[in-house]
């Protein structure tokens, strides 16, 4: 096949477009041509059905059944609508959302690998954290595990006498004393459950913690049989709970627990809702929320929490609770990723959501058209609709003039002018001729390789329109009255 040939199949080509089913669960959109391969992973069981992806600049996203799947009245069906037809696959519906439902790649390498995304941040200071299990226990998006080992207590209490340490192993210690745990000041860290799980024991919640205080525990019980009033219960708790009072013992050689572990965070399920900040007793999570804005109560009369639950499900951090009182619902905004899926969800329009800033992650190689890809599709999720018919001028510097040795510039600012628009127009058209007729261009426009694109593109415009450009007739320079 002739170079020509080849040219001739590329330029007509039409981009084949599939989905399938991969599971119960994900559903795969594929747009493939004989250069480049895309593809959208739609994950159900991640999707919140919020509105961060519905500024789709194709109006490919539309909302499915929201409220009937919060009502819990329709299961297995997908909380958005991706129409293939119209969508371009250009992924700023991944870039969008916080919760990792839409995955897109562009000949396998993932979108969020090229482009800035909605993410908010997240750090560990390792020397603050202990750790304990109370970030695991609590987060509603189950991102946190820790790995956390405590040096059992009958390694820590050694007896001069053996005899005093066979009868502690099997619960008739020779010690008297008092144990107190005070659970309104308990944080349900876990630690003396595993230094002394032989006294103490904490009645996990089979239920994810509930609002407003998302406790993970139902109680914490002690067992004053197993119990020699080592004190070390005391020594661990972080938030002094827990009280000793040793008033006779064996003679024994008492050490410091130690505690060891390290937690790790899934990006993929983390949203960043500061959850885990606002309870750790250590102070040693400092996370910055994606979004900032409010949730406003209204058409209160309407709200039924004992009958519908709907805002309570769709809730991905567990934000809104019932408050049993006249104000029915509550909203904790100090972990509200502000997504919007509660308003989707409530049938009466109790709850508006609106948002005033986001933050993007930084990809490592920054482009100058990026912020503007950016601006174009998260600007409308803070109700900022971007402007399209005006022409942005940048600051411009002007060599000087023989006559002037100041440098002229022109500021920043939008222009209204039409002659101004129309001189655009104009180029944007010539521009979209030249990469429509050179399948090269194409290619490097649609993997995003801007410089050598731009280049390109100088050239091929050189070629093209200095060939319809008529040749200047010499003209020789008239002599001043002076020369003559």
């Amino acid at each position: 096949m002739t170079k020509a040939q080849r040219d001739r199949i590329i330029v007509g080509e039409r981009p084949k477009v599939t989905s399938e089913v991969l599971d119960d669960t994900n559903i795969r959109y594929n747009w493939k041509t004989s250069l480049l391969n895309k593809n959208l992973k739609y994950d159900l069981s991640r999707c919140v059905g919020c509105s961060l992806c519905l500024p789709c600049p194709w109006d490919a996203i539309t909302l499915g059944p929201v409220q009937e799947i919060a009502a819990g009245r329709l299961e297995g069906a997908p909380l958005i609508l991706i129409d293939e037809d119209k969508c371009t696959f250009c992924g700023l519906c991944d870039s969008a959302c916080l919760f990792n439902a839409i995955e897109a790649r562009f000949d396998d390498i993932p979108a969020d690998l090229q482009y800035s995304r909605l993410k908010g941040k997240h750090e560990l200071d390792e020397e603050k954290c202990a750790p304990c299990l109370l970030c695991a226990k609590i987060c509603p998006r189950e991102a946190i595990t820790v790995d956390l080992k405590v040096t059992p207590k009958l390694q820590l209490v050694t007896y001069k006498d053996p005899k005093a340490a066979q009868r502690v192993a099997k619960g008739s210690p020779d010690a008297k004393g008092t144990i107190e745990i005070d659970e309104d000041k308990c944080t349900w860290c876990g630690l003396c459950e595993l230094l002394c799980p032989e006294c103490i024991t904490i009645y996990w919640s089979e239920e994810k913690p509930k609002p407003p205080d998302f406790i993970p525990a139902v109680g914490i019980r002690v067992d004053t049989t197993h119990c020699d009033y080592c004190g070390l219960c005391e020594t661990i708790c972080p938030s002094d709970a827990v009280k000793v009072t040793c008033e006779t013992a064996p003679t024994r050689k008492i050490k410091e627990p130690e505690v060891t572990g390290s937690m790790t965070i899934d990006d993929g399920l983390c949203v960043d809702c500061t959850l885990c900040a606002e309870k750790c007793p250590y102070e040693a999570l400092d996370v910055t929320l994606p979004l900032t804005g409010d949730i406003e109560i209204q058409n209160l009369e309407k709200c039924d929490p004992t009958g519908c639950v709907n805002c309570f499900n769709i809730c991905p951090t567990k934000a809104i609770y019932p408050t049993g009182e006249k104000d029915k619902i509550a909203i904790n905004e100090n972990i509200c990723v502000f997504c919007g899926a509660c308003e989707n969800a409530c049938p009466e329009q109790v709850l508006k959501v609106t948002r005033d800033s986001y933050k993007l992650s930084q990809i490592e190689k920054a482009r100058d058209w990026e912020q503007a890809r950016a601006r174009r599709f998260y600007d409308p999720l803070i109700g900022q609709e971007p402007r399209r018919d005006d022409i942005y001028q940048r600051v411009i510097k002007a060599p000087p003039s023989q006559y002037s040795t100041s440098i002229q510039t022109k500021s920043d600012q939008w222009s209204d002018d039409k002659v101004s628009r129309q001189q655009a127009r104009e180029r944007v058209q010539k521009l979209q001729e030249i990469i429509r007729m050179n399948w090269r261009l194409r290619l490097m426009f649609e993997r995003g390789r801007v410089d050598p694109l731009f280049s390109a593109v100088k050239d091929e415009a050189k070629k093209k329109f200095n060939k319809t450009a008529k040749p200047k007739k010499k003209t020789s320079p008239q002599k001043t009255k002076s020369q003559k």
